[in-house]
């Protein structure tokens, strides 16, 4: 029943070793109460400059950061790699060392204790006076202080979400998105109608026996009709319905309308068969998005992702589709986060959302969570929204 009733990003994944690795740890408060802090500065400001983003934490947000930086005396064997507090929520980078031996649940439970009693600090409930005695008659002292207590209301909301870094790479990654909250948080405030998503949008030409025909006509799929009918199942589970009528699909995106009604798009679908003059269809993307063409993909393929890189660094418009769909509270991440800031950027999602963690192999790298019937209609979509054939660069 506890498993069922957990949310998907508050689980653990089962194939993490919890005892040991460096782990990016996000907890909310209570109802999302913005009671630890506010985010004041310019979001223009430079790193260390007297007016750089940052957030002026309360009474009880500095008790919080108090909290955080007692754990290693508690738990010798962690390190404190990063932390910032937000108004109602907390990011930290924690390192588990070789030589710990707590699960990095009973860690955040401590500091969750921590938070909670410097709660009820500021509150000034008695709460060490009704510690609980042995013994005694009233056993109800002994509860949890992080998620549940007889003495006082808990300030963290139950469970935390969690997501292992196992490169250098990713961890400077984790390490400057928790630094960047502030910012992002100025950003968004700023620009509310950029990163504002809008849900249930609707193309005439995108429907679902398209979709399904993009499937068929896979090589390797349509040879086997068995085969074919069970992807293309999975597609349509996964596809978006229109609310009240099922039988329409529905498109969400977040970003610049204004590139989805561009008068020139073209699309960027790299195949295998092509792969011989990559160089040549990466010249002529590169060519029509600097002449003002909107380039729209999947970005799927290390090829395209190494062009969507070089639109990025020239600062060229380009439309995203997106792999799953737009959670509640999506907003875009890493760089997207900036050109899209700055309207250069759509991401697009045709899919119902779904939580994803991170699956890696025996190696320690990431397994791809898209499949290619997925890709399939995703590529579809590029057509219909480019108006172009995959070959136009040819």
């Amino acid at each position: 029943m506890k498993e069922a009733a957990t949310p998907d990003a508050l689980k653990r994944n089962p194939l993490n070793d919890y005892t040991e690795g460096w782990f990016h740890i996000t907890l909310n408060t209570r109802g999302e109460a913005p009671v630890l802090g506010y985010i004041t500065g310019d979001h223009n400001a430079e790193d260390g400059s007297e007016n750089a983003p940052r957030c002026v934490l309360t009474e009880l947000g500095r008790k919080v950061e108090e909290s955080w930086k007692r754990s290693p005396s508690i738990y010798p064997g962690i390190e404190n790699i990063e932390f910032q507090v937000m108004p109602e929520h907390v990011h930290g980078l924690v390192h588990l060392k070789a030589e710990n031996k707590k699960h990095l649940g009973q860690i955040v439970c401590g500091f969750m204790v921590g938070c909670t009693h410097g709660y009820w600090d500021t509150l000034g409930i008695p709460w060490r006076e009704m510690t609980y005695v042995k013994g005694a008659r009233a056993p109800e002292w002994q509860d949890k202080d992080h998620t549940r207590s007889f003495r006082g209301p808990a300030l963290m909301v139950r469970g935390y979400n969690d997501v292992e870094a196992v490169t250098e790479e990713e961890i400077e990654i984790k390490r400057q998105y928790i630094r960047d909250n502030p910012r992002k948080r100025l950003v968004t405030r700023s620009r509310p109608d950029r990163f504002r998503v809008v849900r249930n949008g609707q193309s005439w030409n995108w429907t679902l026996e398209r979709a399904l025909a993009a499937v068929a006509a896979d090589p390797r799929i349509g040879c086997n009709p068995e085969k074919c009918l069970s992807l293309q199942g999975k597609v349509s589970q996964r596809l978006k319905r229109q609310p009240g009528d099922s039988r329409l699909l529905a498109l969400d995106y977040v970003g610049n309308r204004a590139l989805l009604s561009a008068e020139r798009k073209v699309s960027l679908i790299c195949h295998r068969a092509d792969a011989a003059f990559f160089e040549q269809q990466k010249e002529s993307v590169m060519r029509v998005a600097r002449e003002g063409a909107v380039v729209v993909s999947a970005f799927v393929s290390p090829k395209e992702r190494d062009i969507m890189k070089q639109l990025m660094q020239e600062q060229l418009p380009f439309i995203e589709l997106m792999d799953n769909g737009f959670s509640d509270r999506y907003k875009p991440g890493g760089k997207a986060f900036y050109s899209t800031a700055e309207n250069r950027h759509v991401q697009m999602t045709c899919w119902k959302y779904e939580y994803q963690p991170e699956q890696r192999d025996e190696h320690g790298g990431r397994i791809p969570s898209i499949s290619r019937e997925m890709c399939l209609a995703m590529n579809e979509l590029v057509r219909i929204i480019s108006g172009v054939s995959d070959d136009w660069w040819k």
